[in-house]
């Protein structure tokens, strides 16, 4: 009997040495399933917002440590952490080039802004009472600046200057290699948006009433003009200055006198940002919804509506011929067709806690969620990169970039220029 079993157990065993196992192949369904839990936004959601996936890179981060905050500044991704941390990614293939512990927990991140000065590439990082200024390409510490005063919102750059307002109404131009400040200009009101560029001038306006505009080059005042109390960000394009006013009305303003253009008039008070692409001014405005303006009038003094849509929340930005509209409240996005408003898509956020996206129809989409997760998209309309849908586990960073890849032209990088 023992004899026989012995037998068998031998044969059992010479089969399955004979018969290789056989890997098997997960099905489309299995790897969509997969591809839904890994990626901060997965293929559904991918799909209806008109993306593809780049990569996916998760940050090494300490027990109970979150991911914040995003920023694309040139060919770079930065991403702040809950403990101060500054990553810096590439954004070609997400490989973390370095990670910087310079910000306190307790500082509040205004913005982070990158240029060449000096020959050098720089990474300055704006707190609401300091400049924070590191090496570009190793992430060290160059230098710590206070700002003297508390800032109310980021800075407009126009390098070398990082150009702030405060709630004294002040506009300082901050020499931002040297650390002293250069110009300033005074505006009636508290300030609380940050400064516009337009070409050779910069724009602000304060809780007054009053806009002003000033030569970039060396502040001098251009025009002074009172309208209604200004909360919210300014926008800009070569044609005007638009701005949203407690009084009820969204102005647009000419950009030589400061006279109006067009008033367009509202039932309730408007404290928000304003947001523009292209010909089109958007706006939340509480008693009509999100609100789309035409920036030329065509001579109309009352202003031009083109739509009006129920969609609460942050504009994010723009997806090829739609906008993207953050609920925070509801933990949702929602697509909008720029030219007439449609809902194109409601998605649900997943696990994404911040969204970046570039300027422009070819401009990516930074999504980094609380876990450490950083996540690359881009619009279907873009050139397909070489490395489309990768995803990269937790690694330690990569090697520090060579000398040569911080040398080159003085020209600063392209920081913030498009930004809505």
């Amino acid at each position: 009997m023992k004899t026989l079993l012995t037998a068998a157990l031998s044969a059992v065993l010479a089969a399955a040495i004979a018969s290789p196992v056989v890997a098997q192949t997960p099905t489309a369904q299995e790897m969509r399933e997969r591809l839904e839990k890994s990626l901060v936004l997965g293929p559904t959601a991918i799909e209806q917002m008109g993306v593809r996936h780049l990569w996916q890179q998760r940050l090494i981060m300490t027990e109970g440590t979150t991911a914040l905050r995003g920023w694309m500044r040139g060919d770079s991704a930065f991403v702040l952490d809950s403990l101060g941390g500054l990553s810096r990614l590439s954004l070609q293939d997400g490989a973390v080039i370095w990670r910087s512990e310079v910000v306190g927990p307790q500082d509040r991140v205004l913005g982070v802004h990158r240029g060449r000065l000096d020959g050098r590439d720089r990474v300055f990082v704006v707190i609401d009472s300091e400049f924070i200024q590191l090496d570009g390409t190793t992430g060290g510490l160059i230098s710590r600046k206070p700002s003297k005063e508390y800032l109310s919102a980021d800075c407009a750059v126009a390098w070398p200057y990082l150009i702030f307002a405060c709630a004294s109404g002040r506009v300082v131009w901050f020499h931002a290699l040297l650390g002293v400040i250069h110009h300033q200009g005074l505006v009636n009101g508290a300030i609380r948006g940050t400064p516009q560029v337009v070409g050779n001038e910069i724009v602000a306006a304060g809780t007054s009433g009053e806009v002003a505009g000033f030569i970039k080059d060396d502040a001098r005042m251009l025009w002074r003009r009172n309208i209604g109390p200004v909360f919210g960000r300014l926008a800009e394009d070569t044609a005007g200055i638009y701005a949203a006013s407690t009084d009820q009305s969204v102005y647009c303003l000419d950009r030589q006198s400061g006279k109006t253009r067009w008033k367009y008039f509202t039932e309730s008070a408007i404290t928000g940002d304003l947001s523009l692409f292209g010909d089109a001014l958007l706006v939340q405005i509480p008693s009509e919804g999100l609100v789309c303006l035409a920036t030329d009038s065509k001579g109309n003094m009352d202003g031009v509506r083109r739509w009006a849509a129920e969609a609460p929340g942050t504009i994010a930005g723009a997806i090829g011929p739609n906008i993207v509209v953050v609920d925070s409240a509801t933990r949702t996005m929602r697509l909008l067709e720029l030219s007439r408003g449609g809902l194109v898509a409601t998605l649900p956020m997943g696990g994404a806690h911040d969204l970046t996206i570039g300027a422009g129809n070819d401009g990516n989409l930074l999504i980094v969620a609380s876990d450490g997760r950083v996540q690359l998209l881009e619009p279907l309309g873009a050139k397909p990169k070489p490395s489309s849908l990768k995803i990269i586990p937790a690694s330690k960073p990569s090697a520090e970039p060579t000398e040569a890849e911080g040398e080159g032209s003085d020209e600063p990088a392209d920081d913030d220029a498009g930004e809505p």
